[in-house]
């Protein structure tokens, strides 16, 4: 093959919110590996057998960064899962700069779909994708074990 293939081949978005879960480690590690919750470990496991997914990450701040972008350890909020106070205008101005970010990744990639795996308070500080004529999957309903398994099958799709 010339590798125009690689060019024209359409791919994939994942957008993954943050974690509780994070490895402390003290060096800096891409966002993908530094936070450790059940989505993250699913989207490790598959991640490493496709090649058309290009992953985004939301941080603490509620912003986007790439997921291979390096993080240092940072204390999670609260002291467990869902004890994070998420402020109304801490989300607004997230998803200004958010959408900001994703309309200049649309714009440099034609991605097919685009899977959504956070909640839905966090999913609150990205912008409507609806119009941006990409399908959109956000399993909403439901806890961590059908949302989990909505996204290996997304993996798993061709």
């Amino acid at each position: 093959m010339n590798g125009l293939g690689d060019l024209t081949r359409t791919r994939r978005l994942l957008i993954l919110g943050p974690s509780f879960r994070r490895k402390k480690d003290d060096s800096l590690l891409p966002a993908c590996k530094r936070y450790d919750g059940l989505f993250f470990r699913v989207a490790r496991k598959y991640l490493s057998d496709v090649k058309d997914v290009d992953v985004l990450v939301m941080i603490d701040d509620l912003t986007l960064i790439d997921g291979s972008t390096p993080l240092p350890y940072d204390e999670p909020e609260g002291r467990h899962w869902g004890g994070k106070t998420i402020l109304k205008k801490v989300v607004d101005e997230a998803k200004v700069k958010n959408e900001r970010f994703l309309k200049n990744q649309l714009r440099r990639r034609k991605y097919s779909e685009i899977f959504i795996s956070m909640g839905k308070e966090y999913a609150a500080a990205l912008p409507d994708l609806s119009s941006c004529g990409t399908k959109v999957v956000f399993p909403a309903t439901g806890g961590p074990g059908p949302k989990a398994q909505a996204l290996k099958q997304w993996f798993n799709r061709e």
